[in-house]
């Protein structure tokens, strides 16, 4: 019984070290994000590839926070959904296809 108390604070606190390590992780990738004003539309190319950056950047933050509900990214969540549907339209207008 102590055993399993024992392994399930282990798991408990691996989770916690999994979710600070993903924190970390977003707020590097984030921070070094493409910016859509720097990137003209008339340069499909680069308009394309920079709206699918953000948008699987706003895919992993909300995989994150469903994961790691108590994250300081939890209050962006709202901001991040609302510009992946914004990016995601947008990408479909401009005709862009999946890089990967």
């Amino acid at each position: 019984m102590v055993l399993a108390w024992g392994a399930a604070l282990t798991g408990s606190s691996a989770a916690a070290l999994d979710c600070r390590a993903e924190e970390a992780g977003l707020m590097k990738d984030e921070s070094e994000l493409p910016r859509l004003e720097v990137a003209s539309p008339a340069d499909r190319p680069i308009t394309c590839i920079t709206l699918e950056t953000n948008i699987d950047f706003a895919i992993r933050l909300k995989a994150h926070v469903a994961h790691c509900p108590a994250s300081s990214y939890v209050p962006a969540t709202p901001e991040w959904e609302k510009t992946r549907v914004d990016y995601a339209a947008r990408f479909t207008q401009n005709r862009c296809k999946r890089t990967f």
